[in-house]
């Protein structure tokens, strides 16, 4: 569930993918959700009944972050910390841009009047200094309770090591408010840095009530349907969770909606070889890149969001609001600007005919060709192209003082520059090159864009997956059950204990094994990673564990340390910070996907004038859907599927591979 669109995927037992695409409504999700499930039920000739499973994603709770439309939220913080969010970590890189000599700190998540100091105390071991004052802490939830507040966030001192003073805590608040959403910080993020950790808890808690509501409705409306089955919803991390899971800890939906293109990334890589990709999903809100290496996606346990501290695993994706709905504008400067503000489902670009009047990156590739208004959506929804000239007439080409054509063209440079900046933080910033990796590109608007994106990468090759537009979607059904653990480690590398690690280990496991299916019969997979980092240095790394030997670890870290950094420390100590676990089980779909096969031998069967080469060419359009396998063809020429277009340039070849992959092998720079 986007922003601007709800996809829908049903996999039949033999195979089968039928696909549906309605409007999101933002106004309440859930009238959107179920509006796509009865499609799909449609467009396949199935009943709800049929239906064994259901995989969810969406962007809502990072919607609400952006938006700053979370819940009303008290903290409850030891005393002496109640201003930490604040105060933030002020020393370290947390602002969107660190040499923005203008950065204003967003808003606290908590207003002060909602932070609450509780006398209690523990040292950085765990022991109790102090106990918690029971009486202070039902004071507290009495003036909770006269006030606005859906949420509370518990996060005190050392939390992570002791957990004892927030759950008695929990439990007094829980007796007195019963109708509120309470969280605790070891329950969302056991680990050592406070600012981090309450930032997280807080931001559980603010999502809390909103994303409950919805599971709730949509799990009730479904079964209003007849659906009896399994309800799943997508994590940040890339797997799927039980709906209480999330109901209880919202903050893994963050990505949700990106993480279902990188899970069918993954699945399409086992299936296809194709191991090593650079992902790019751009849809109607926003540009969304990840990296895949040997099949499996680059992870991080931090993020900023909107500036905020957030510690969850999730897969490594950068997003920036450069969508196909995203509104171009001019500055006082006289420079083309895109986003972040976006035209959203409703009303949505101008030539969608529901009242926009502001120009989007849509409305430009629409006037560019890249888009047929006629055919869009297998022609069920037009495009209105003279709304879209006059909102590009108006609001670009005048202030410009430039013809239409050119200022579309305009917006179409600077959503690329910003995408192929995206695609260079994620790759070059980080040690990649990606002239060695495919572009993997889908969304609605992914393949529009994605040849422009490739060629200033120099990247050789385009890998377009079939129905592009609803990836994700796909996603949601391939992806399997996954489940993370963590325990906090603070000690020197050369002091651990092999045996001691692998009991730590073994319990984490024995933990994450409840929050799996109990069938013995679906495969497992345990992955144990750990956090180090060097003695003095304030961010740690992710690495697996190559064993318990102490001197492989270290070899391991400093192999990813050179990778990140481009140096290591040979003399410093490593410090240990926290060991996880990540838990599989293999639920998703791995069978062979069939999709719709051409009955007839294919030929173009349109034409359309695309802006090419300084001028307006007219170009042969190829319905995908005619195309077999092993079929071949060069530009300049057009690919038009449902949910997408791709436009070829001069030299450029296309086949249709295996998996009903279209491969896009890029013309030589001085060819192009």
């Amino acid at each position: 569930m986007g922003g601007t669109f709800t996809d829908v995927v049903l996999i039949e037992e033999d195979g089968r993918v039928h696909t549906a695409k309605v409007p999101t409504t933002p106004a309440d999700r859930v009238i959107g959700a179920i509006a796509g499930f009865r499609r799909i039920l449609e467009v396949a000739g199935c009943s709800p009944a049929e239906v064994g499973f259901i995989g969810h994603g969406s962007t809502m709770a990072t919607n609400m972050v952006v938006e700053g439309t979370g819940a009303p939220t008290a903290l409850l913080a030891t005393r002496g910390f109640r201003d930490l969010l604040e105060l933030r970590r002020i020393a370290r890189h947390d602002r969107a841009d660190l040499y923005d000599l203008q950065f204003d700190n967003p808003k606290p998540l908590v207003p002060r009047r909602w932070r609450y100091e509780v006398p209690e105390r523990l040292d950085w071991r765990g022991n109790v200094v102090e106990p918690p004052d029971e009486a202070a802490l039902r004071g507290i939830a009495d003036r909770i309770a006269s006030s606005p507040v859906e949420a509370v966030a518990i996060a005190f001192l050392h939390a992570q090591v002791n957990p004892e003073h927030e759950r008695r805590a929990a439990e007094i608040l829980r007796a007195a408010l019963p109708h509120l959403f309470i969280t605790c910080s070891h329950e969302v993020n056991p680990q050592q840095g406070e600012y981090e950790r309450t930032s997280s808890t807080v931001m559980n808690a603010r999502l809390g009530p909103v994303c409950a509501r919805y599971i709730h409705a949509f799990r009730d409306g479904l079964a209003a349907e007849g659906f009896g089955g399994e309800l799943l919803f997508m994590g940040s991390n890339g797997g799927l969770a039980e709906a209480a899971t999330v109901a209880a800890r919202p903050v893994l939906l963050l990505e949700s909606g990106p993480a279902g293109g990188v899970s069918a990334a993954m699945r399409l890589a086992e299936a296809s070889g194709r191991g090593d990709a650079i992902l790019g999903d751009m849809g109607g809100t926003t540009f969304d890149v990840s990296l895949i290496r040997d099949g499996r996606p680059e992870l991080r346990t931090q993020a900023l969001l909107h500036s905020y501290a957030v510690r969850t695993p999730s897969i490594d994706i950068d997003s920036i609001g450069a969508g196909g709905g995203s509104i171009a504008w001019v500055d006082a400067g006289g420079g083309v600007r895109i986003g972040p503000q976006s035209a959203g489902a409703d009303p949505g670009p101008a030539c969608y005919g529901r009242g926009g009047t502001r120009p989007t990156v849509t409305d430009c590739n629409l006037l560019l060709g890249h888009i047929d208004g006629e055919t869009f959506l297998d022609g069920a929804f037009r495009l209105d192209r003279a709304a879209a000239e006059a909102a590009v007439g108006e609001h670009l080409a005048r202030p410009l003082n430039l013809g239409v054509l050119d200022a579309a063209h305009a917006v179409r440079a600077v959503a690329n520059a910003l995408m192929a900046q995206s695609m260079r933080l994620l790759t070059v910033e980080r040690g990649h090159d990606p002239r060695g990796f495919d572009y993997l590109c889908y969304g609605g608007a992914g393949p529009v864009h994605a040849i422009d994106l490739a060629r200033e990468l120099e990247m050789s090759r385009v890998v377009v997956p079939p129905a592009p537009g609803l990836f994700s979607a796909l996603g949601m059904v391939l992806a399997d059950r996954q489940a993370d653990r963590q325990a906090a480690v603070e000690r020197l590398l050369d002091a651990v204990d092999p045996p001691w690690l692998s009991d730590l280990y073994a319990r984490l496991e024995a933990e994450i094994a409840r929050d799996l299916p109990r069938d013995p019969a679906i495969p497992r997979t345990i992955r144990r990673r750990l956090d180090c980092r060097y003695a003095g240095q304030p961010d740690s790394i992710l690495i697996d564990l190559p064993s318990l030997d102490v001197a492989a670890i270290r070899a391991a870290f400093e192999e990813a340390h050179e990778r990140l950094w481009n140096f290591t420390k040979p003399d410093q100590p490593v410090l240990l910070n926290n060991i996880r676990i990540e838990a599989r089980a293999e639920i998703g779909w791995r069978g062979p996907l069939r999709f719709a096969e051409p009955v007839a031998a294919p030929s173009p069967w349109r034409r359309r004038k695309v802006a090419m080469g300084g001028g307006l060419q007219d170009l042969p359009v190829w319905r995908r859907s005619d195309l077999p396998r092993g079929f071949a063809l060069s530009g300049p020429a057009v690919v038009e599927e449902a949910s997408s277009s791709l436009v070829l340039g001069p030299g450029d070849r296309a086949e249709i591979a295996d998996g009903a992959l279209l491969v896009v092998t890029l013309a030589p720079a001085e060819a192009a």
